[in-house]
């Protein structure tokens, strides 16, 4: 019920990070993969490594007719497109007055619009084929607000919110929409801030250390829940959030009450 023999599974923002770990679960489950990125020469690299038919296309996500390319020349390669998944995103943090306008409409254009886009580019092949899944890559931001990212947790609200209305609208279709839910990524995005960032991470990795999962969450359980909401396993499943985050939106830690 995991394989993924004979699918197409298009992936965005997938030369490096979770999109490429992502692509690489999907390549190992059977599924001919289409990684797509703006990053070109990062991706074509993945994309070789991968092997099996693993293809590479040079996608912005914010651009309607890259879509209509990538979509184009994915069908007349391999005839369908069974899976999409909409990881490509990026990352602002700054407090609302830190946040120029110019910024917040860019995290709102590739995290929300991007995969508005990549879903209106796939629903003609999909309902054709009677069948699809699409798989939203939210965050911990999308389910609960933390100060310094309000464009981020604003885009990836967004998305989540697009998935549960889509979920509705295609279940006929027999097209389904759920969204990942990610307690983290790959690094590149938040280099340009780490040394801010290290006390908030080290109170993160503590969290998760009570809730006896040491390590945090890497990036392989990200794609491992992709790989379930693509497969037929997860046929009666749609239009849901899927945290995989250690447990840190399931509730309070509270220290001392574990002796009670």
């Amino acid at each position: 019920m995991f394989r993924l023999d004979d699918r197409v599974a298009l992936v965005t923002g997938a030369a490096r990070g979770v999109g490429a770990t992502i692509a690489k679960t999907l390549a190992q489950a059977g599924a001919k993969v289409v990684l797509a990125d703006i990053l070109v020469a990062e991706g074509e690299k993945v994309a070789a490594a991968i092997g099996d038919g693993a293809r590479f296309e040079s996608l912005d996500v914010t651009k309607e007719e890259d879509w209509t390319r990538a979509v184009d020349s994915t069908l007349g390669a391999l005839g369908r497109i069974d899976v999409l998944v909409n990881n490509a995103a990026v990352l602002h943090m700054g407090c609302v007055e830190n946040t120029p306008p110019d910024v917040f409409r860019r995290l709102l254009e590739v995290n929300t619009v991007g995969p508005y886009l990549g879903t209106r580019a796939v629903l003609s092949a999909m309902k054709s084929q009677g069948k699809g899944s699409i798989v939203m890559i939210s965050s911990i931001d999308g389910l609960v607000g933390m100060n310094a990212v309000s464009a981020y947790s604003a885009s990836k609200f967004g998305v989540r919110g697009f998935a549960k209305a889509t979920a509705m609208e295609l279940g006929r279709s027999g097209i389904r929409v759920n969204s990942v839910c990610a307690a983290g990524g790959g690094p590149e995005m938040t280099a340009p801030w780490l040394d801010k960032m290290m006390p908030f991470l080290e109170h993160m990795q503590a969290y998760m250390d009570d809730r006896g999962i040491p390590g945090g969450v890497p990036v392989e359980q990200i794609a491992n829940a992709v790989h379930y909401l693509a497969s037929d396993a997860s046929d009666g499943v749609t239009g849901i959030d899927l945290p995989v985050d250690g447990g840190a939106t399931a509730g309070k830690w509270i220290e001392g009450f574990n002796t009670l």
